[in-house]
Parts: C-alpha cells; structure tokens; sequence
C-alpha cells in the first residue's frame, strides 16, 4: 500500500493497532514502521522491538482484552488516535507481576508522524494512574497526611 494521503496515514494507523492489539500479530508494525521508529511516553523512550514486547506483555496478562478506537483524524503528516483499552488481569502483566483479578479500562491519546510512508515517531499518554487504582494498585482515595 502507498501511503501517501491522510486517509491512507489513518487506515494504517487503524488497522495496525487493531490487529496488534486485538489479534496480537505485533508483526504488523514491521510493515509500517521506520526502522528507526521511535515510542514517546511518560515512562521514556521504547523502540519497535519494546513497543512489541509490551502489547504482548498487555495482552498475555488480560483476558478477554479489547482495543477500540474511538476517534482518529489527521494532518499532514501526523495522525491522532484517542482510544481504550481493557479487560481482565488474570496474569502477569505490564503493570502487574502477580494477577490482581481486577477488570480495568483506560484511555489514551497517540499522534504518530510519518516520514516516506511509514510511522515514523509516536507520543502516547495513557491513563496509567487510573487503571492502577483500578487494579488495586494504588489507594482508589487519598490518605490524608497523619492517617496512615
């Protein structure tokens, strides 16, 4: 596929994050990523061989897991995806080394850029904080200073 529009840029987008996410083939993103593709996120810095080893870890931990896009657009050479994700953690995961039992569900934000056809950087944020406190990972309320 020649990608080359915005249209093209979003259907790439789309159905390489749904088929890695929701049917686990990671290898999608070698057909559309640079090989010097680069993840940006709150946790640092991951290349193409991270980003792999992290939808697997995601999705081996959470049972009945699902991806969903919920709104993508684009311009010029970028692409914005907001999305959610979840399901059930019932095994070790990427937040989680021992199964919490616990169904959680965050959301996110991505915008890719491409260069020459491929996806060649990306910025994500996802509300980690949100679905910790659902794992029971972190106190669902503050505990006030003096009351621990």
């Amino acid at each position: 596929m020649s990608v080359t529009t915005i249209a093209d840029r979003k259907q790439v987008v789309r159905e390489s994050e749904l088929e890695a996410w929701n049917e686990g083939n990671v290898a999608v993103y070698d057909d559309v990523c640079a090989d010097t593709y680069v993840l940006h996120t709150s946790m640092g810095d991951q290349d193409l061989s991270e980003v792999k080893a992290m939808v697997e870890s995601v999705r081996s931990g959470t049972s009945d897991f699902e991806f969903r896009v919920d709104d993508l657009f684009g311009e010029d050479d970028r692409v914005a995806l907001r999305y959610t994700m979840g399901g059930t953690n019932t095994g070790p995961s990427f937040l989680t080394e021992e199964p919490t039992g616990e169904a959680w569900e965050g959301s996110g934000i991505s915008i890719y850029r491409f260069e020459d056809g491929e996806m060649a950087e990306q910025w994500d944020r996802f509300d980690f904080f949100g679905v910790m406190r659902q794992l029971g990972l972190v106190p669902a309320e503050p505990t006030p200073a003096g009351n621990e």
